[in-house]
């Protein structure tokens, strides 16, 4: 063995370890007050206690969720670690042999781990990696071994099952793949085959069944995929979009000139499916512009690397790579800090070299220290010191987003479907929420902060369940920051009582009568608004309310459930208000009462638009004090 095949190997190994480090969860999470500790603490915590996420849990994610987030609960560390190694091998496996192909040397396969490592501690990139390389693998000359797509396509059907956005990469990379074996009468299609045999024990051995994952499929595709780019979408730069398209262009023709080389016919299944993914790539980082754009810049990044690894391994060739991939993916990813500035969350930053060594210096730990569980403890005893919940009897769900302080509490924590408000972004995904919370198989206690996120109008999260809450809870009190409440032996009753309906425009003011007020709110919607949704996202509703007393405010508005309905006033923006709304009524809260609002609608950039129609339906809510059957909202 040469000194420098020798070295080449040493590099590789190296390129294994340090990528082995990004991808396991050396550095995990603990229970915190924020979105991310919650949502990630909750998918730990059904997947600790059998529940099934993405059918009983409805979100972005489904039953392997748990293994997006790296969080330390003890329950489900150790099937966390299995997974992550699972994927990390595969990854390494696939980004090995790319380099290996293309180079015909151990070196090839060291510098296509290395450079891409850094990045695949972004969760969404690195699942979406896997979809890529899939693509990437059937570009050299000769066809990846057998047992490599075999590997890989299991890697991807489980994929499926983390995330709707893997799922729906996975269909986008191998569709195309299956379609060009079938017309080429080639052998069986490894690669779909395993994904789907995967995929399908992953399911039954997680104890679900067939009816399930029609539940899953329904839910991913009719709401929570369509819904999130509706409700979900920030505004960004266009010159940062107009970049991020640019490079993506680019990254399409590189590949497609790649399957074109050595007169392939069938170069279309492959830049087909690099179309699909580049676009879903591009979607997810750009519909909500903020630290997820760093998903797009990392992940054209890689796309990059992997793409110049495959011109070869010739000096030249090399120095072009480097070039093409400084000048195009690498300056987006410029742009993105120049916009957003770098990001400080661990799931969407690069992971540095001195931070692989630290996570390294961590193994012990990991493998059989304790570290992680009195971290975990540690964590656990500072929220509950910060919300001392008493020793309440029964299950406890909370609202809005900060699940972490019921786990860190020990009570028999009972999340909602949508167990997040924020997350119930259409009408069916509300209303899912809304019946299960007026159910037998609701919680007896709810702990609520009113809260939201992106400056949205506090009624329109979760907004079905509101009149349940107020007819089927009382306000026990207040721990800290959060109203305690109980549910009642017997529900109040509610109806609606319409107070009359108003066909305006954007930007015309509208008046709101007193009291309590339910409000349907139907934006017009036109063919430009729909082409901009589906190619890169929706048009921004806003709602400028003046208060009875004089006070003004903006607020944002999810079309979808503007139109479905929502407590339009008086505003519930904080504790103290909802308490005195349940307790005291709606006569307690004057001076929150909505006095006249107007509907504007911004472009996709921030920018307004013209004109659209607005349709508003007025109603009284009445709350009675007997045993009736409740209205629908």
């Amino acid at each position: 063995m040469s000194l420098v095949r020798g070295g080449g190997w040493a590099a590789l190994v190296v390129a294994l370890i340090g990528l082995a480090a990004v991808v396991l969860p050396f550095d995990p999470m603990f229970l915190s007050f924020s979105i991310d500790g919650g949502f990630g603490a909750t998918l730990h915590y059904e997947a600790a206690t059998r529940q099934s996420a993405g059918t009983h849990l409805i979100s972005t994610f489904g039953p392997l969720g748990f293994a997006y987030y790296p969080v330390y609960l003890p329950e489900t560390f150790g099937r966390l670690l299995a997974v992550s190694a699972l994927f990390a091998a595969v990854l390494g496996w696939g980004l090995a042999w790319i380099g290996w192909a293309a180079w015909a040397s151990p070196w090839g396969a060291a510098v296509a781990i290395a450079a891409c490592a850094p990045f695949v501690g972004t969760p969404d990139v690195r699942f979406l990696l896997l979809p890529i390389l899939a693509v990437c693998i059937e570009l050299p000359r000769p066809r990846a071994p057998a047992a490599l797509r075999i590997a890989l396509g299991a890697a991807i059907g489980l994929s499926a099952l983390v995330k709707t956005t893997f799922f729906t990469a996975a269909v986008l990379a191998l569709a195309p793949l299956i379609l060009r074996d079938l017309l080429s009468r080639r052998a069986l299609p490894l690669l779909a085959l395993s994904a789907a045999g995967a995929a399908v024990v992953a399911w039954l051995g997680l104890g679900l069944s067939a009816a399930e994952w029609l539940a899953y499929l329904d839910w991913s595709t009719r709401d929570v995929g369509p819904g999130y780019s509706a409700a979900m979408q920030l505004p960004t730069a266009p010159a940062l979009v107009v970049h991020a398209v640019a490079v993506a262009v680019a990254t399409l023709l590189a590949a497609v000139l790649l399957a074109r080389r050595g007169h392939r016919t069938d170069w279309w299944a492959p830049g087909l499916a690099m179309a699909g993914l580049l676009f879903l790539l591009f979607k997810a980082g750009l519909v909500r512009a903020d630290v997820h754009v760093f998903i797009t810049s990392f992940g054209l990044l890689v796309c990059g690397i992997v793409l110049a690894v495959l011109w070869g391994p010739s000096p030249r060739r090399i120095a072009a790579g480097a070039l093409l991939v400084g000048a195009l993916p690498g300056a987006l990813l410029w742009h993105a800090v120049a916009v957003q500035s770098a990001p400080t969350s661990r799931l969407y930053r690069a992971v540095g070299p001195a931070e692989i060594v630290d996570r390294l210096s961590r193994t012990a730990d990991l493998i059989w220290g304790d570290a992680l569980a009195r971290a975990h403890a540690q964590h656990a005893a500072e929220m509950r010191a910060a919300v001392p919940l008493p020793p309440l009897s029964g299950p406890v769900d909370v609202y809005s987003y900060e699940q972490s302080v019921l786990l860190a509490s020990g009570l028999t924590f009972r999340p909602r479907p949508v167990f997040q408000s924020y997350m119930a972004y259409t009408p069916r995904l509300a209303r899912a929420n809304a019946e299960f919370l007026a159910g037998d198989g609701a919680p007896r206690w709810i702990v609520l902060q009113p809260e939201t996120i992106d400056r949205r109008f506090p009624a329109i999260d979760d907004a079905a369940a509101w009149p349940i809450l107020l007819t089927h809870y009382r306000a026990e009190g207040r721990v800290g920051s959060y109203a305690l409440l109980e549910r009642r032996a017997t529900a109040l009753s509610w109806r609606l009582l319409p107070l009359g309906r108003l066909h305006t425009a954007t930007d015309t003011p509208i008046e709101v009568p007193p009291g309590l007020v339910w409000a349907r709110i139907d934006v017009g919607e036109t063919l430009a608004d729909r082409v901009a949704a589906a190619l890169f996202a929706a048009p921004y509703v806003f709602m400028d309310v003046t208060f009875a007393n004089g006070a003004a405010w903006r607020y944002r508005l999810v079309p979808a459930v503007a139109r479905d309905g929502f407590l339009l006033s008086p505003l519930i923006g904080a504790t103290p208000d909802l308490i005195a709304l349940m307790q005291s009524g709606a006569e307690a809260l004057r001076a929150r009462d909505l006095a006249q609002l107007r509907v504007r609608v911004e472009s996709p950039f921030g920018n307004p638009w013209e004109p659209r129609t607005v349709d508003v339906e007025l109603f009284q809510v009445q709350i009675g004090a007997d045993q009736a059957s409740a209205a629908a909202p």
